[in-house]
């Protein structure tokens, strides 16, 4: 059929479908397809040397009998997770609005706070464990040389669940502070300037017009970063590798070493295909409660 024949937003439309297909078939490809494989392997015996053997839902029971422990590593995943994910929705949102401030060089300083996200995991991830190391790390010659004894980190929950939480928020608060500033750069400045004269103070304006005006960008910033916790693994590998004495392992880490390491893919199979439908469940929840507060709020 001719474009030219049809109407605009028709046209519009076909560009869009024509655009948007391929990449739903990428996703389809490195997404779906892998999905679907890991949900039938949850339910096999499987080492990828030798056929798939059918074993029900053996890996499941497996899964929820406490002796394995596998309901603990994902209450760390949880819980350090989303330790991680409040601080750095919030520190994000000031960073966002430090950036936003007229200035000169603002500019550079947007692209300062963006460059971790963009850095290699594999390299930063290299710096900061030298930076940890017990005998010649660059944190414990510092504490040396202001007369402090030096600490073993690595044999530390609480260290170790700490630098994990700051070098995931270095990663991603610069992402979260990019969006953070889209969405303020939306807010119509007539409402500030209209508060101001009406005598309304900086905190006033951020807590009536600022924060309001930025709901959307909050569940999309949360949203995606309850996804990005529950996949979280790359982090807890390179610096804590699980230690010290498995207080650091959290169930995506588990995974990655039945899948990529042990071959036990039908463990593997069925520990990720639980751990996808907890974080589809804590997405809907938060999905229903921002709907609920919109029904509220245009009632």
């Amino acid at each position: 059929m001719n474009l030219k024949r049809l109407t605009r937003e028709k046209r519009e439309a076909r560009i869009a479908y024509m655009i948007l297909i391929p990449f739903f078939l990428y996703i389809a490809f490195w997404n779906l397809i892998p999905l679907v494989y890991g949900i039938f392997y949850g339910f096999t015996d499987f080492n990828a040397l030798s056929p798939p053997n059918w074993v029900g839902l053996a890996n499941y029971r497996r899964f929820f009998d406490p002796v394995n422990q596998y309901l603990v590593l994902l209450w760390r995943q949880i819980w350090m997770g989303f330790l991680a994910l409040s601080i750095n929705t919030v520190l994000s949102f000031f960073i966002a609005l430090a950036l936003n401030i007229k200035v000169a060089g603002r500019g550079f300083f947007r692209v300062v706070v963006y460059i971790p996200a963009i850095a290699a995991v594999a390299v930063t991830t290299a710096v900061f464990v030298s930076l940890l190391d017990p005998v010649n790390g660059g944190l414990n010659r510092f504490l040396s040389s202001i007369g402090q004894s030096p600490i073993a980190w690595s044999h530390s929950q609480f260290w170790m669940v700490f630098w994990i939480t700051v070098f995931f928020i270095w990663r991603n608060v610069g992402v979260a502070a990019i969006i953070w500033l889209g969405g303020l750069q939306g807010i119509d400045p007539a409402l500030h300037e209209a508060a101001q004269i009406d005598g309304a103070t900086k905190l006033q304006r951020l807590r009536y017009i600022t924060i309001p005006g930025l709901r959307f960008i909050a569940g999309y910033i949360i949203l995606t970063g309850i996804i990005a916790v529950m996949q979280m693994f790359d982090v807890i590998m390179f610096i804590s590798a699980g230690n010290p004495f498995g207080r650091t392992d959290v169930l995506m880490y588990r995974i990655f070493r039945y899948g990529a390491v042990h071959f036990n893919l039908g463990m593997a199979g069925a520990s990720s295909t639980i751990l996808g439908f907890i974080t589809l469940i804590f997405a809907t929840i938060y999905l229903l409660f921002n709907l609920k507060r919109e029904e509220k709020e245009n009632a």
